[in-house]
């Protein structure tokens, strides 16, 4: 399913809704039940020019959808302006919807969808760069996350991020400064 959040079958709770920037297009996927989304992508690719794409890619989905941005997303858009490109696709190590981490379920199996780890190898190799933005999960979920980062580094793209916590996760932008550096992101072994 594609477009619009189906919240009516699943509510990844969340009440900040925040309108797209003029000009911008807003593009989804989403599971048949509404409770994980693949894929969310913005685009102000000017006319008559190819688009730059940049993947991000977060701990899981929250309440983003084609027509609205959530915090997280929202600046990441804004950090994917700044460096120059003109497309953002926004993808997970966890594609279940949820505001809150610990409304994630405890089962990593029920909380990544056999789905996700396909769309995120697409959407990395139609990005020039992938932004590993994931921040500290719990540790019940760290297979699930090796094998998405396998995954996603055997496209060959580069693997960047905007820092590391102390267990070697990629640090989660919404708080950072805009002039956060991106730096390399190496596997955790």
């Amino acid at each position: 399913m594609s477009g619009a959040a189906p919240d009516h079958l699943h509510d990844p709770g969340g009440k900040v809704r925040l309108r797209l920037p003029d000009g911008v297009i807003g593009g989804a996927a989403y599971s048949s039940c509404g409770r994980y989304r693949q894929m969310l992508s913005r685009d102000w690719t000017p006319d008559g020019t190819a688009p730059r794409r940049v993947l991000f890619v977060g701990m899981n989905p929250s309440v983003a959808s084609a027509e609205v941005s959530d915090p997280t997303c929202h600046r990441e858009v804004m950090f994917a302006r700044d460096w120059g490109f003109s497309f953002y696709f926004k993808g997970n190590v966890l594609d279940w919807r949820a505001t809150s981490p610990k409304d994630l379920p405890r089962d990593p199996s029920a909380a990544c969808s056999a789905a996700n780890i396909p769309a995120l190898v697409s959407m990395a190799e139609q990005s020039e760069l992938v932004v590993l933005a994931y921040g500290k999960l719990h540790a019940r979920y760290q297979d699930v996350v090796r094998h998405a980062l396998q995954a996603i580094a055997a496209t060959g793209r580069p693997l960047r991020c905007l820092g590391l916590n102390k267990d070697g996760s990629a640090k989660h932008p919404l708080y950072l400064r805009k002039d956060t550096p991106l730096m390399p992101f190496a596997l955790p072994v």
